[in-house]
């Protein structure tokens, strides 16, 4: 007799290995995009620094900015993208730039932080701590 068909098992194997070789896949590519956003998030953290420098030398040592420096050093995220400290990662509905959390792409424009000066550096740390906001610089 000449049986031309795959019989129930031949299916069932077939299937399985490929399950097998979508889920490994699956997996992977999972990992690759946590381990890219957790990149991406301390980039983040790298340019509000430098972003929140900047501001600080130049409310401090600069009289005609045209940026508005507040007494006690404390600046939102989304002002340093307006002053263009900052550059925006998404653009909201009325095209004005913001700052989007990489992590969990909450919008983080209104997160709070003060900028100081002592001991010969200068020193970034977070007035706003819930939520998606950054807590460490």
């Amino acid at each position: 007799m000449n049986n031309k068909g795959f019989t129930l098992v031949e299916l069932l194997a077939t299937i399985v290995v490929l399950a097998l070789v979508v889920s490994i896949g699956a997996y992977s590519i999972t990992n690759i995009i946590k381990k890219t956003k957790d990149e991406n998030y301390k980039l983040l953290i790298e340019h509000i620094r430098s972003a929140a420098e900047l501001y600080y030398q130049e409310c401090k040592f600069s009289n005609n900015s045209g940026i508005t420096c507040s007494s006690d050093g404390t600046v939102t995220l989304g002002d340093l993208v307006l002053y263009g400290y900052l550059k925006g990662n998404s653009t909201d509905t009325n095209d004005r730039s913001s700052l989007i959390n990489p992590n969990d792409e909450v919008n983080i424009s209104s997160c709070k932080i003060k900028v100081t000066y002592s001991s010969g550096k200068v020193n970034v740390s977070a007035v706003t701590t819930s939520g998606s906001c950054p807590t460490e610089y």
